[in-house]
């Protein structure tokens, strides 16, 4: 009787550390791309973006971010063949966006705001759309 109770706690413990093991290597692959500077431009943009985001729902002016994002069409990606010509079309237009949305009046900054996540979207819908989720988090309904 005690070896049986004995070998059921012992096969529960080694259950229970393999379960642990699987959840510390699941949280450890939170970036698949973790190392591409493509990638870790586009965490910083999205940190960017909801601070604009904040700006504008308070109507106020947004910080001015384009030098930094122009590092779009630069940034080296986890695959080469990303940057393809649709791939710099959809950053020119980003940053377009983005360009009008700092230059926007007060009264035009939600528009400009929403043209921006959309324009975001388009591109992660076409390229990478792991984080569109996330994206549509930065959406001012």
């Amino acid at each position: 009787m005690h070896r049986t109770l004995f070998s059921l706690f012992l096969l529960a413990i080694v259950i229970s550390c393999s379960q642990k093991e699987k959840k510390n290597v699941s949280e450890t692959i939170k970036y698949p791309n973790q190392d591409a500077p493509l990638a870790l431009l586009m965490r910083e943009m999205f940190v960017d973006m909801e601070g604009i985001k904040v700006s504008v729902e308070e109507g106020k002016s947004i910080k001015l971010y384009l030098e930094k994002h122009k590092e779009i069409l630069t940034a080296k990606p986890t695959d080469a063949n990303v940057k393809s010509e649709t791939f710099q079309s959809m950053g020119m237009a980003y940053l377009a966006s983005l360009k009008e949305l700092e230059n926007s009046k007060k009264e035009e900054l939600l528009d400009n705001y929403q043209l921006l996540v959309n324009s975001c979207l388009a591109c992660h819908n076409n390229f990478c759309p792991g984080p569109v989720k996330r994206i549509n988090l930065l959406k001012i309904d």
